[in-house]
């Protein structure tokens, strides 16, 4: 039973390595088997989180949007820097949007 318990947790030290911290999964179920679970934990929760950034999405049409979930941006025709849909004026240029 004990055993069953150990080699569990050892699986889910894996499993979060992979799907939350962007490394490879057997390493670290290897790992926390021969440290043991527990201390293999700790060092994934220290360790860096490898995994790509969100990219976030952006709109480069000159129709005025709200914005209640991610941040749509356009392109300033002065400028061409992105700057969010509801802005009247260019954080960058000072350009005045119509």
């Amino acid at each position: 039973m004990l055993i069953a318990v150990y080699l569990g947790l050892a699986f889910i030290v894996g499993i979060a390595a992979q799907n939350y911290r962007g490394r490879r999964g057997t390493p670290w179920f290897l790992l926390s088997l021969i440290i043991s679970p527990l201390l293999a934990g700790l060092l994934l929760l220290a360790s860096k989180d490898k995994r790509p950034a969100a990219v976030a999405v952006t709109i480069t049409s000159s129709e005025e949007r709200a914005t209640n979930g991610p941040i749509f941006e356009k392109t300033c025709p002065e400028c061409a820097e992105q700057v969010k849909v509801d802005a009247k004026i260019c954080r960058f240029c000072r350009h005045a949007f119509t």
